[in-house]
């Protein structure tokens, strides 16, 4: 543990960057799921603030699931009001360029995965506890507003900018910590978490796991699964290894030091995923050699999303295509490279077919709220926008699609991007026009449409790769 947390410590060259914000958190979890913790959040202010706005995305759920108990700066407490179960202000000036720092208190109850209505990222079960989003996130700033997003029951809800974070963990004593970042254990139930340029932090709590260890290239690879599952951790791996080295070589270096996969008990999801960390469902461990198709799946699309989500940010509600659909294609590249393209092309025409059917009015670029319950969110959004980068693949060749992608991830690092900027790169790298594809998959007018409700997002940044 103590060598993985030094790993961590390390200058990652090119691709680091100083965030502009910082998170320290200390957070504690009883063995019944009572969370308590303070973050002491510090930076530089991107607007003219009169108040800042905090996402509380586990209370969707429930209002108790998380909760603020106080804010202070500077010895001073703040004021602050709950403005939504999911967010709340605190009144705390602050001028374009100007440093800031405030402390606030909160409270929760993580509670077991029987009871959560939500996917199982925020819950427990008597050999894990997945904390995911279980502290105050600032809202992203854009164009003289905070960007609150409504929370859904399907889909993802979380827009954030990356920040750097340490963070202080206390867990009951039996139980080992994974977690977005590097953590070393400093005594008995308590680990110190740090990373850097984190989309956000999430906490996975284990007890009776087995670990095994892999690499790519010189990234290590940590699996955590049951003892009982350990065959499927070990072709977990596998394709998780082989998928970062794919796509490490079709879009750019990954950027963390290591990556681990974990095995938790999902409701609803096969995956998710954040930064450095993959989860793959329990149910799918049990059974992997039922799935042989969609398993590997599994791990090639979450692996993926260390590109297009932890890397490259959007706004998942309004734009969920953006992130969704590259990933889905970039999991394809994986079957491609081990010669199953054509299983995984016809597995998204039938999905695509079953979302239409359930969902006619919707398409590929259509907002979470297109999709009431998320019918036909996956078969449309999923797996219509692999179908239509694929097409749109197949009209720029190869080396300008590929060329498109990593001028992406290049500008956009540690951003936040819109499907404009996106197609707007994809367009200037064409040698054929694309309006065509771009029409008939995403619609006429949703540059129209979404350029009226979405606040903003930030301008790409650094030199175009080399051709």
């Amino acid at each position: 543990m103590q060598l993985r947390g030094l790993i961590w410590a390390l200058a990652l060259g090119f691709l680091a960057q100083a965030a502009a914000l910082h998170y320290h958190l200390d957070v504690s979890i009883t063995p019944m799921g009572e969370l308590s913790g303070t973050i002491t959040l510090s930076g530089v202010a991107t607007g003219d603030w009169q108040e800042l706005v905090f996402r509380l995305y586990p209370a969707g759920l429930s209002p108790d699931y998380l909760r603020p108990l106080g804010a202070a700066s500077g010895g001073r407490a703040l004021k602050w009001d709950q403005v939504h179960p999911t967010a709340f202000t605190v009144s705390l000036e602050a001028s374009p360029g100007q440093t800031f720092s405030l402390t606030l208190t909160f409270a929760g109850e993580v509670p077991k995965l029987s009871r959560t209505q939500g996917y199982g990222t925020y819950a427990r079960s008597p050999q894990a506890m997945v904390l995911a989003q279980a502290y105050p996130m600032l809202a992203p700033w854009r164009d003289e507003g905070w960007l609150v997003e409504p929370v859904f029951a399907w889909g993802d809800s979380t827009v954030a900018e990356v920040a750097d974070y340490t963070a202080r963990v206390t867990l009951p004593p039996d139980w080992i910590l994974v977690a977005t970042g590097g953590e070393t254990q400093t005594a008995s139930g308590v680990y110190l978490v740090q990373g850097d340029n984190l989309r956000e932090l999430a906490l996975v709590a284990l007890r009776g796991y087995q670990e095994i260890t892999t690499e790519a290239g010189e990234v290590p690879v940590h699996g955590y699964f049951l003892p009982e599952h350990w065959e499927a951790g070990e072709a977990a791996l596998e394709v998780s290894t082989q998928a970062l080295r794919i796509y490490s070589k079709l879009f750019g270096p990954y950027p963390f030091p290591e990556l681990d996969v974990v095995e938790v008990p999902l409701r609803r999801a096969a995956g998710v995923e954040y930064p450095g960390l993959v989860l793959a469902g329990e149910g799918y461990c049990a059974d992997y050699r039922g799935s042989p198709l969609f398993f590997p799946m599994i791990f090639a699309h979450e692996v993926a999303h260390q590109w297009w989500y932890a890397q490259v940010g959007n706004d998942q509600v309004a734009e969920p295509w953006l992130d969704e659909a590259l990933v889905t294609y970039s999991s394809g590249l994986y079957f491609e490279s081990v010669g199953r393209f054509d299983e995984i092309l016809s597995y998204w025409q039938d999905s695509y077919l079953r979302g239409r059917a359930r969902n006619p009015t919707a398409s590929v670029a259509s907002p979470l709220w297109d999709f009431p319950e998320g019918a036909g969110y996956g078969g449309i959004v999923y797996s219509g926008g692999a179908l239509f980068l694929h097409e749109v693949r197949l009209r720029m060749g190869d080396e300008a699609f590929f060329r498109a992608l990593r001028r992406y991830l290049e500008g956009y690092r540690w951003l936040i991007a819109t499907g404009q900027g996106f197609l707007s790169i994809l367009r200037e790298e064409s040698p054929t026009p694309l309006e065509d594809i771009v029409q008939e998959w995403l619609g006429v007018d949703w540059e129209r449409k979404l350029a009226g409700s979405f606040p903003g997002a930030q301008e790409p940044v650094g030199q175009n790769p080399p051709h």
